[in-house]
C-alpha cells in the first residue's frame, strides 16, 4: 500500500488527507473510529489472541457486549430522526470525589488545531473558543506551542487539551525510539505492538501492556501536563472495541480491560486534569476499573465524522448513549462533542448543516478541514459557550 508520512495529523484527518492525495475516497475511514459493527463478545468476552504482552492492572470489567448498526444519510438531504439509543447502564459504584478543575464548558464553541502557534492569532482564538485541542508534545525541544502560548489561549477562560495517543504510537514521536532509563520506547516494545496502522507510520499498541502503561502515565503524560494544558484528548481509544477478528489492532478481553485500567491510572496520576476519549465504545459505559465505574473517570467524549460527509446514525447514537449515561449519574456538564470535516473552509453550506444538526442533537459541534492545520472561521461561529 502507498505510504505517505503526514506528521502529527490525527487518525481521520491523516487518513482523509492521504487518501485525497491518492485520489481515492475517504468514506471507509469513518468506520475505524466508530462503533458501527461490533463483533460478538466485543469487550467482555473477546476471545483469545489479542497479541501483545498483557500485564495491565485488573480490578474491573470492560463492559457488556452489544451490537449496533448504522445508516448514512447524505448531509444536506432529508434526515430522519435517529432511533433512541439503547440504554447502557454504568455499574453501581460509589461516586468518587471529582475535582472542580476537571470541569469542561457545558456546550462550548470549540476547535481542534494541530498546527504551530505561529499560524494563529492567539488572542482571536482565545476570544472565540472555550475548548481548544492542540498537540502539546514537547518532542525534542521544539514544540508547536510553548507554555506561554498555551497560557495565552487560556487568557479568556478557555480550557486547552492536548492530544495523547492512547491506542497507537506514531513513529514520528520522540518516544518511539528515545526514552529515559526505566522506560521502554514504543519501538522497542514489540510485545505491545498489535500491528501496523494501515497506511501510516504508526502501530496499534496494547493498552494492557505494563511497559506501555508506564510509558504513557509516567513519561508522555507528565511532559504534556508540564506545558500547562488542562487535560488530554485520548485518541484511538476505540481499540478497546476492536475484538480479535481483525488484523488492525486486535484487542482481546485483557487488552480491552487494560484500556480502561490505563485511563484509571491517568486519572489517579492527574486528578485535576480532564480526560476526553475519542470514539469511546458504548460498551465501556458498563465497564469499571479499580472499583470505579468508567464513566466517572472521564469528563467528556467526542466522535469524528458524525455528520460529514454524511450522517452516521450509529455515531449519533453512540454520543447520545454517553450523554444519557452521564446525565443519569448527575453529570449534566459532561462534554459531548462532534468533530466533522468540510471539504474546505469555504464550504459554508454543508458546514452549517452539520453544525445545526449537532446542536439540535444536544452535542457541541466543531467543523474543520481534514488536515486540522488551520481553523475555519465560519460566519455562523459564536464566541464562547
Amino acid at each position: 500500500m502507498f505510504q505517505l508520512f503526514l506528521g502529527p495529523l490525527r487518525r481521520a484527518a491523516r487518513a482523509c488527507l492521504a487518501i485525497e492525495l491518492r485520489r481515492a475516497v475517504c468514506h471507509p475511514l469513518r468506520w475505524r473510529g466508530a462503533v458501527v459493527v461490533v463483533a460478538a463478545g466485543l469487550l467482555a468476552a473477546c476471545g483469545g489472541g489479542g497479541g501483545g504482552g498483557g500485564g495491565g492492572s485488573g480490578g474491573g470489567t470492560s463492559g457488556a457486549s452489544t451490537s449496533t448498526s448504522g445508516s448514512a444519510t447524505p448531509a444536506g438531504g432529508t434526515t430522519s430522526t435517529p432511533a433512541t439509543p439503547a440504554k447502557t447502564t454504568p455499574p453501581v459504584t460509589p461516586a468518587p470525589v471529582i475535582s472542580a478543575a476537571r470541569a469542561l464548558p457545558v456546550t462550548p464553541v470549540w476547535a481542534v488545531y494541530y498546527g504551530n502557534a505561529s499560524g494563529l492569532t492567539l488572542s482571536q482564538v482565545a476570544s472565540t473558543f472555550k475548548l481548544i485541542v492542540i498537540d502539546a508534545d514537547p518532542g525534542t525541544g521544539t514544540p508547536a506551542f510553548s507554555a506561554s502560548q498555551i497560557a495565552a489561549l487560556k487568557a479568556n477562560g478557555a480550557k486547552v487539551l492536548s492530544y495523547l495517543n492512547l491506542g497507537a504510537c506514531e513513529k514520528s514521536r520522540s518516544y518511539w525510539n528515545t526514552v529515559p532509563s526505566g522506560f521502554v520506547s514504543c519501538g522497542a516494545n514489540t510485545a505491545a505492538q498489535l500491528g501496523k496502522y494501515s497506511g501510516f507510520q504508526e502501530y496499534w499498541m496494547n493498552p494492557a501492556n505494563a511497559d506501555y502503561q508506564n510509558l504513557l502515565v509516567n513519561y508522555v503524560a507528565p511532559r504534556l501536563a508540564a506545558t500547562g494544558v488542562d487535560g488530554f484528548m485520548l485518541d484511538n481509544f476505540e481499540i478497546v472495541g476492536h475484538g480479535t477478528n481483525t488484523t488492525a489492532g486486535p484487542c482481546d478481553a485483557t487488552c480491552a480491560q487494560g484500556g480502561l485500567d490505563l485511563v484509571k491510572q491517568l486519572r489517579d496520576s492527574f486528578p485535576n486534569l480532564a480526560l476526553v476519549p475519542n470514539a469511546a465504545p458504548v460498551q465501556t459505559i458498563g465497564g469499571s476499573s479499580g472499583g470505579v465505574a468508567f464513566p466517572w473517570l472521564i469528563d467528556g467524549v467526542l466522535a469524528e465524522q458524525v455528520y460529514l460527509p454524511s450522517v452516521s446514525t450509529s455515531l449519533v447514537q453512540q454520543l447520545q448513549s454517553w450523554q444519557s449515561a452521564e446525565q443519569n449519574l448527575g453529570r449534566s456538564g459532561f462534554f459531548v462533542g462532534s468533530l466533522d470535516y468540510a471539504s474546505s473552509c469555504t464550504a459554508t453550506s454543508s458546514a452549517q448543516t452539520a453544525w445545526t444538526a449537532a446542536r439540535q442533537a444536544g452535542f457541541s459541534p466543531s467543523i474543520s478541514i481534514a488536515s486540522l492545520d488551520s481553523i475555519c472561521w465560519w460566519s455562523f461561529l459564536t464566541s464562547g459557550s
